[in-house]
């Protein structure tokens, strides 16, 4: 008869591999329920993570989208509160103005209402020096640019200093912020288009009769490239500016044959001959050796500006000099423009006003539904994950109580 001696590890090894494998499941369904997460690292799960790590991604941008749209809305609103100060001090200007061209008032009253305007004057200047967040409102692209300068001194028919004359220094850019991937939207408005009432205008003093470009040119019209051939005379010149789409047209003075650049809504010019050419210098429309910048304009042009500064002190000066009928005519004419251009853009404001609160919301929308699959894909189900843990712990103590059993030390244990 044949005795067999049984000395192997085998149950004992085999057992602590699975309590450590399931030592290993509890303590991940453990750290599932303390996270709320289904995996800790990409590798345990790596499809999920990625998709999970992409949307996190997306988030973070409707994020920062809709940080834009309320900083843009914020700024939005403080330009149409500024705009509708600046109509209301119109309202009371072009008030002052009905009275001024009434007969029954003296010389003297028309004096106190010169004192007024020029008041009301700078309540406008104040306004379109704003700021928002510590960058000018309506100086375009040169946001820590100041928008628009005073010049102070005497004025005819009062012993006291006044403004004389109100330059704008910011250029016809408009600030754009990024609402969406690949959607800008100008939350900024340049000071050369809202504070503008009448068509700005530059009539050249240059006869333009024999002019003829030697050279291909490029000149710059609002930001509008515009591109003339050699040979180019001036009404091949004229037809190029008018069928840009800068906001402008150009003609021949019929006095004096000079060049005439008008715009066809109100604000200030922006020009500037570029890669080398001098063709709106030749022209006598830009100041020589001084192709860009603001007021870069040949000084024997002359030169309507019809913004609504020049138009304050075109209206104060007349009530000091007595002149009912400038009163009355061009400069009441005047501010009834510089309201109606206020007012577009205020409209213009609310329109895009409307448009972000559409984007905000939509980009609220969007958000919900990218957390909603994002909790799908890696939010872990606490019910089910205390469930688990409760049978793996069940489980786990019923291995312990089995492998003590199988693997009790007897007498036979030290014959082996």
């Amino acid at each position: 008869m044949s005795i067999y001696r049984i000395s192997t590890n085998m149950p004992n090894e085999n057992g602590v591999f699975h309590l450590n494998n399931r030592e290993y499941s509890m303590d991940k369904v453990n750290q599932q329920i303390n996270t709320g997460k289904k995996d800790r690292l990409p590798r345990e799960n790596v499809v999920d993570v990625t998709q999970a790590m992409t949307i996190h991604t997306k988030i973070h941008k409707i994020d920062q989208y809709i940080r834009n749209i309320q900083d843009g809305e914020s700024e939005r609103s403080l330009i149409e509160v500024k705009i509708n100060d600046t109509i209301q001090i119109l309202q009371r200007v072009r008030e002052l103005a009905v009275q001024g061209a009434n007969g029954i008032y003296t010389e003297e009253d028309r004096k106190k209402m010169a004192i007024e305007v020029d008041q009301l004057l700078r309540d406008v200047i104040l306004n379109a020096n704003s700021k928002y967040k510590g960058n000018f409102l309506f100086s375009g692209y040169q946001k820590y640019t100041k928008p628009f300068e005073t010049l102070e001194g005497a004025v005819r028919g009062i012993n006291q200093s006044m403004i004389k004359e109100v330059r704008y220094l910011g250029d016809n850019g408009k600030q754009l912020r990024e609402m969406d991937t690949g959607e800008y939207i100008a939350t900024g408005m340049p000071g050369s288009e809202a504070f503008w009432g009448e068509q700005f205008q530059i009539y050249s003093a240059v006869n333009t009769a024999n002019f003829r470009l030697t050279q291909d040119q490029v000149i710059m019209i609002d930001g509008n490239r515009i591109e003339f051939k050699a040979g180019d005379n001036i009404y091949a010149i004229m037809d190029k500016i008018n069928r840009s789409p800068a906001a402008v047209t150009a003609s021949v003075d019929i006095v004096n044959g000079g060049l005439v650049l008008k715009t066809t809504k109100p604000h200030k010019l922006e020009l500037a001959d570029i890669e080398g050419g001098t063709l709106l210098q030749d022209l006598g429309i830009l100041e020589k050796g001084r192709p860009i910048g603001p007021d870069n304009y040949e000084p024997t042009a002359t030169v309507i500006s019809g913004s609504i500064f020049d138009i304050l002190i075109g209206l104060r000066d007349a009530f000091l000099q007595n002149n009912q009928e400038d009163i009355g005519g061009r400069f009441l004419g005047s501010i009834d423009l510089a309201i109606d251009n206020l007012t577009y853009h205020i409209a213009e404001t609310g329109a895009i006003d409307n448009r972000l609160k559409y984007l905000e919301k939509r980009l609220g929308d969007d958000k919900i539904a990218y957390t909603e699959t994002l909790t799908k894909i890696e939010d872990v189900d606490i019910a089910e994950a205390i469930t688990n843990l409760n049978m793996l712990e069940f489980a786990h103590k019923t291995a312990l109580g089995s492998l003590a059993r199988i693997t009790k030390t007897t007498l036979m244990d030290f014959l082996r």
